[in-house]
């Protein structure tokens, strides 16, 4: 996904979350760092992560693809498309 994609687009995510973890599972961004040699589950900053029993996105390392969406179970992830701003 190009990154002008991605200032148009944001996850948002609702109260329903449970905390399943399939979302981080599925996340391509999250895939390519537990891959790499250097990667500590303890420091690695994910694009996703369970916290406190809640999914918890990194808006600076998400790519806004979709995947968690598609995955999530309870419907909890959402893609919105932002307006833009025409001059």
């Amino acid at each position: 996904m190009a990154k002008a994609d991605r200032k148009n687009k944001k996850i948002v995510q609702s109260k329903k979350c449970i905390g399943c973890g399939i979302c981080a599972s599925v996340c391509p961004v999250n895939a390519k760092l537990i891959k790499s040699d250097n990667f500590d589950p303890d420091t690695t900053e994910l694009a996703m992560r369970i916290l406190n029993g809640v999914a918890t996105i990194n808006e600076e390392l998400c790519i806004r693809c979709g995947a968690c969406s598609k995955t999530c179970p309870v419907e909890s992830l959402t893609v919105v498309i932002l307006e833009t701003a025409t001059a």
